[in-house]
């Protein structure tokens, strides 16, 4: 079980260049994976891509991919004199305008890292995916390894919320059997109190009260939910994608706890399912946080 927030870094020099992989995640409905490379690199994209999508199922992610000349880097590194005009140009009219004697030296130009650039173009594309593919993987692992440690931690709350929504529900319906026994006398003793009782068919009063009394009998509702939190336990022994089938089952505990509440003549039966239903919404919290 995975949540679908993560992050995952990694990097490695090799050939006077360092390679940097950063892939993060937040909640999202369906897979939506961003690739941000290098120009030199989009061959690589779909390959990526695929990689990407063996490890995950949903959540929205950003890949990041950089290479960049480390200290010790050779001839990878080229000049872009196109942009080296540009900026003899614009250091020509700052010196005019300010009316300043001293020539355009190197020492000015090096506060310009981006004349250099990297020729990423002297290398093959298979030493090219030797390089990235292994960091890429690195970064990967451990993107996965922080989604399943949150997984877990959120599966460890759902449970425990699981079990108290699980003992509520037993709590109301054994209440709610003695409730629908209290109204049914309840009713009877307010006909008699009412009407003459030699004028009354006690059958039939009793028929027509247990008719009434009927409609406020939870006992379906119960069992479908103790059978929604079976189910969602069962769920949560999967693996793969489970955050959608658990906010189902949780939109049908809900729906339960809703026709309880609004069933039940008792107080402390009503109190008990709104407790019910704060947990249902807790627990769909969480599991829209998962893959």
């Amino acid at each position: 079980m995975h949540s679908m927030t993560g992050y995952g870094k990694a990097e490695k020099r090799e050939h006077g260049l360092d390679v940097v992989v950063e892939i993060k995640s937040v909640n999202n409905r369906y897979l939506d994976i961003f690739l941000r490379l290098p120009r030199e690199l989009s061959f690589m994209e779909y390959e990526l891509r695929e990689r990407l999508k063996k490890k995950v199922v949903r959540g929205k992610i950003s890949v990041n991919v950089n290479i960049s000349e480390h200290l010790s880097g050779g001839d990878e590194v080229y000049l872009n004199e196109e942009l080296l005009e540009n900026r003899l140009t614009l250091l020509e009219k700052l010196r005019a305008r300010l009316a300043d004697d001293q020539q355009v030296s190197l020492d000015h130009l090096l506060q310009f890292p981006e004349l250099f650039e990297l020729n990423l173009s002297a290398f093959a594309e298979d030493a090219l995916r030797e390089l990235v593919f292994p960091v890429f993987d690195e970064a990967l692992e451990t993107f996965n390894r922080m989604r399943n440690e949150e997984g877990l931690f959120l599966a460890e709350d759902i449970a425990r919320r699981l079990n108290r929504l699980e003992k509520m529900t037993n709590e109301v319906r054994r209440k709610g059997k003695r409730n629908m026994r209290e109204e049914f006398d309840r009713m009877c003793n307010n006909v008699y109190s009412l009407v003459d009782e030699g004028k009354i068919d006690p059958a039939r009063l009793e028929q027509e009260v247990a008719v009434i009394s009927d409609k406020i009998d939870i006992t379906e509702e119960c069992v479908r939910m103790a059978s929604h939190i079976q189910l969602f336990r069962q769920l949560m022994e999967d693996r793969g994608e489970v955050g959608k089938k658990m906010t189902f089952i949780l939109q049908e505990m809900l729906r339960e706890a809703n026709t309880m509440n609004s069933k039940t003549t008792d107080v402390e039966i009503s109190h008990t399912v709104i407790n019910m239903k704060e947990e249902i919404e807790k627990m769909r919290e969480q599991a829209q946080n998962l893959e």
